[in-house]
């Protein structure tokens, strides 16, 4: 009996350290180096990350639906999210200026990362991607997420798929509430809202139920890529976790709407740009 309870301690340790490694392996995608980008001076303190949504589906051509930078500050023990709108009219490097959602569409990731660190001229550390199937199969591994909703959103065949007011949404009415972009606000109404259940999905994710661990690992590995290694996500996950919603600072970037050539595109605004960006990435005052 003695020897039967050691065999089942030890397993469960083996288990309980390689299961990790062998998901991360499935999720792992390292970018490939390039000169493209400019070395831009980095704080050993910060850790930025490129976290993208994607509209793809099946053998689409991918393109950024959400396009965040979420800025973690080991000094001052916090976390920035920067949200960037998808009809930015930016410079790509490569294809010249067009909407910055297809940066993904023309060189994948890395032609994202490097238009991104181009716009901001800050370094992109890292990079996070999903799609929409793993955004909601996220949420509800994790039970779904907790949020004050900012309005009612109806399907095509009238009925509310979501309610405004404190809600439990799960996996497809939080994808239907991010996306929602048919109102006087457009795409920036959107961005606060993707904002907003981000910290709701941190917050949930600090104490996960062990029960719902198979279900989120499962959803990690068919629907997200990384190339941060198992000991940064440890370190990263460490950071998360010690933060409360309220210390998840949040900024938008800013912008006119305008027609180019019939197209719709965001001019943004740069002052607003810079400042957002000395404020949130590089923790200047």
């Amino acid at each position: 009996m003695k020897n039967k309870r050691l065999f089942l301690l030890l397993a469960f340790l083996f288990l309980l350290f390689l299961l990790p490694f062998l998901l991360w392996r499935q999720v792992y995608m390292p970018l490939e180096p390039s000169d493209l980008t400019p070395d831009y001076k980095r704080d050993e303190n910060i850790t930025n990350i490129l976290l993208l949504g994607s509209d793809q589906r099946e053998d689409e051509p991918a393109r950024a639906d959400t396009i965040m930078v979420v800025s973690l500050s080991r000094t001052n023990k916090d976390i920035s999210l920067l949200s960037l709108p998808r009809d930015s009219r930016v410079e790509i490097p490569g294809f010249g200026l067009d909407k910055i959602n297809h940066a993904m569409q023309y060189g994948g990731v890395a032609l994202m990362r490097q238009t991104v660190e181009n716009l901001l001229a800050v370094p992109i550390d890292h990079y996070i991607i999903t799609n929409f199937d793993g955004f909601a199969g996220i949420i509800d591994a994790l039970g779904g997420v907790e949020i004050d909703a900012e309005l009612q959103i109806t399907g095509l065949d009238g009925r509310p798929i979501v309610n405004a007011g404190r809600r439990r949404l799960n996996g497809r009415q939080a994808l239907t509430y991010v996306r929602f972009r048919s109102d006087a606000e457009g795409d920036f109404g959107r961005m606060r809202r993707q904002q907003q259940v981000l910290k709701a999905i941190l917050q949930q994710a600090r104490q996960p139920e062990l029960i719902r661990l198979p279900l989120l690992a499962r959803e990690l590995v068919q629907h997200v890529r990384t190339d941060l290694t198992l000991t940064q996500i440890y370190a990263l996950a460490r950071l998360a976790t010690d933060l409360e919603r309220d210390q998840i600072a949040a900024v938008r970037l800013r912008g006119e709407v305008a027609l180019i050539d019939g197209i719709s595109y965001v001019l943004l605004d740069e002052a607003f740009l810079r400042a957002a960006v000395e404020q949130y990435i590089r923790r200047k005052q």
